[in-house]
């Protein structure tokens, strides 16, 4: 198994924002996978109550912390707080390997894809 446990993506910017906003409660999770592993993450992750893909990104570019140069997508997972553990689980248990990002809140993430203050 071979999962990097987290990793800045370059242009994300860090804040230091509480967990939970009163606004939502879900929350945005970065995972790095290689194309072939996508459907299959998808679909495990489609068994999580309250979770799902809500974007998935393919990189243009090599990601050298992944043991084969096969092209990656990067899927942003929306899902609620309470079922980061099992939604951790399940990638863990489906991907042979991957990348774990950052855990936004539901705002940052609006934020982050150009929805000006999260609306």
């Amino acid at each position: 198994m071979a999962y990097a446990a987290y990793r800045e993506h370059p242009g994300v910017p860090r804040t230091h924002a509480p967990m939970t906003t009163p606004t939502s409660a879900f929350h945005v999770l970065d995972v790095t996978v290689c194309c072939a592993d996508a459907l299959r993450v998808r679909r495990s992750i489609a068994g999580c109550p309250d979770a799902g893909v809500v974007r998935c990104e393919p990189l243009l570019h090599a990601c050298y912390s992944q043991e084969s140069d096969a092209p990656c997508v990067r899927l942003m997972i929306r899902l609620p707080i309470a079922s980061y553990a099992d939604v951790l689980h399940r990638l863990i248990e489906c991907v042979p390997s991957g990348e774990i990002g950052r855990l936004v809140s539901w705002r940052e993430h609006l934020a982050r894809c150009g929805l000006r203050h999260g609306h």
